[in-house]
């Protein structure tokens, strides 16, 4: 099944407002967004990393670095860490927005879950 997601509920696209918010914020030390490496740099490496486009289909993905299946907002703590942000909490609304916002950026991707990514 493709990813799909309906914003017609009022509610829901609020959440949707909050976490495209999120994804071009410009946060931490480094004043990156997650767009910052995500759309102007992707296919790129950072460090090791090939990055992504920042699709979340395949999530949880197992990944080698970890040696472990790893969450979708494991992985956004993750490169909030790396841009030396403040963390928030896990599931915390800010997190469930971005979730929401990357779901629907990834519209017609099939799910491919668990993924194999480096």
């Amino acid at each position: 099944m493709p990813v799909s997601v309906d914003l017609s509920n009022g509610e829901l696209q609020s959440w949707w407002d909050k976490g495209k918010k999120a994804y071009y914020t410009r946060t931490g030390q480094l004043k990156f967004s997650c767009a910052s490496c995500h759309e102007t740099a992707m296919g790129k490496h950072i460090r090791a990393d090939h990055l992504s486009q920042g699709q979340i289909n395949g999530f949880p993905t197992y990944r080698f670095q970890q040696a472990a299946m790893v969450s979708l907002h494991s992985r956004f703590r993750g490169g909030i860490r790396d841009t030396r942000a403040e963390m928030p909490a896990a599931f915390s609304d800010q997190l469930m927005a971005l979730e929401l916002y990357v779901t629907w950026r990834g519209t017609g991707l099939s799910v491919e879950t668990p993924a194999v990514r480096h």
